[in-house]
């Protein structure tokens, strides 16, 4: 599916979610070692993405997941999922960069055309950091390889994004 903004406005949304969502439904865990596994989180809505990533040098070469977010989180994870493995961490920073946009309102396309459909939430800011959970975790296991910057924690929460959000890494507090 390759849905767009354009497509339709909220209908498609709603469509690519519900696609999205369904790939992720069940639990695909990586064996750790020899990936990488990070927990973030979204304490705004309280969604959370445990994602395990194995690296071939530079790049992903493989994901797996946990997964306890709403549509949103559950929809960019089956995209980062089915995307990332080929691409190293400035490319996914770019392409994170490039969600964020769309999800401010900044820009209404990603070089990924399956992300512009996230220009139809820019007013449901509590669930930026939702959509923004995959992104967060590859940067902090790329961060952990010492390929690329991120925040040293190892259990993150993403703050909320927009309009009076903190955009920031925020190291998460509760212990469990």
């Amino acid at each position: 599916m390759s849905t767009t903004a354009d497509d339709n406005g909220p209908a498609a949304l709603y469509s690519a979610l519900k696609q999205y969502s369904g790939e992720v439904r069940k639990d695909r865990r990586l064996t750790v070692p020899p990936a990488d596994s990070v927990t973030v989180h979204s304490p705004l809505c309280g969604s959370q993405l445990t994602l395990d990533a194995r690296l071939a040098g530079d790049r992903v070469a493989e994901i797996g997941y946990r997964v306890r977010a709403c549509s949103l989180g559950q929809a960019t994870t089956a995209i980062v999922a089915r995307r990332a493995p080929g691409m190293d961490a400035s490319e996914l920073e770019r392409i994170g960069a490039q969600l964020h946009a769309i999800l401010n309102g900044k820009s209404t396309h990603s070089d990924w055309p399956e992300l512009d459909v996230f220009s139809h939430i820019t007013e449901a800011t509590s669930r930026h950091g939702s959509a923004e959970l995959p992104f967060r975790a590859l940067q902090q296991i790329f961060h952990r390889a010492g390929i690329a910057g991120g925040p040293h924690d190892t259990d993150v929460d993403v703050g909320p994004s927009g309009p009076g959000g903190n955009d920031s890494w925020q190291p998460r507090t509760s212990s469990s």
